[in-house]
């Protein structure tokens, strides 16, 4: 499956953007709430800008950093994104509970709305964490290898053998639709045999990511080296084929 094949989590993408206005419209209440008239002209700003606490500053931009992580549907932005949220939720709830906030009240106000905020992000981050949001062929580093939407037949070894042929494949693993149904026991299968024919007649043995309606979602397990340098030429031949084909 490649990345424009996932489903777009269009209620994180929104989740991103008040994630990103959420430290802005903190300042803006806090510095409104202060009684000071005109605090928004520039000079006051900046006195203002100038008092909020390191600590502030943190919380804040890792709110903004969660933000900026959730457009990027990948595995390590998103983990990142909640580690940083659950710092932000864990911070705000200790500053309650030391009353390190006491007698500020609009700004106290505004830190229980945030906090209320970022704990629903981070629950609905939870929720999103899986297919078809996230690749789960994915790597946990960046970048992910590059898939290619290239049809090849492949054989699938399994309790039988079954034939098919990749609708999307990468270095790290393949989307395949097979020929015919596994059968019973295709719910416990954890790891099959995948041979090329058209590449060399590799062998890789993969692990069943998921299965539904005859496609097969396998990671590459144990890919040598050599076996990597044949798909990486196939792919170019591939590529080439295509260019020549539009040209």
């Amino acid at each position: 499956m490649t990345e424009a094949e996932l489903k777009r989590p269009t209620g994180i993408y929104l989740l991103a953007v008040l994630f990103m206005l959420a430290p802005l419209g903190n300042l803006a209440i806090s510095f409104a709430g202060s009684g000071v008239p005109h605090w928004y002209l520039p000079s006051t700003l900046i006195e203002f800008l100038k008092a909020v606490s390191l600590l502030d500053w943190s919380w804040l931009g890792f709110l903004f950093l969660s933000g900026i992580l959730l457009f990027k549907a990948h595995k390590t932005s998103w983990t990142v994104a909640i580690l940083s949220l659950v710092f932000v939720l864990g911070l705000n709830i200790y500053r309650f509970s030391t009353h390190a906030l006491e007698g500020d009240g609009l700004f106290v106000q505004t830190q229980l709305v945030l906090s209320s905020f970022v704990t629903v992000g981070v629950l609905l981050l939870a929720f999103y964490f899986r297919f078809p949001y996230l690749d789960r062929r994915a790597q946990w580093l960046f970048p992910t290898a590059h898939r290619y939407d290239f049809v090849t037949p492949v054989d699938v070894v399994a309790q039988d053998i079954f034939e098919g042929v990749t609708e999307s494949i990468s270095v790290s693993g393949a989307r395949i639709r097979l020929k015919r149904d596994l059968e019973g026991g295709s719910r416990d299968l954890r790891f099959v045999d995948v041979i090329f024919p058209a590449i060399r007649n590799v062998k890789v043995k993969c692990k069943v990511v998921e299965y539904h309606e005859n496609v097969l979602r396998l990671k590459f397990k144990d890919l040598s080296r050599r076996d990597r340098g044949y798909l990486h030429d196939w792919f170019r031949s591939q590529i080439e084929t295509n260019q020549k084909s539009e040209g």
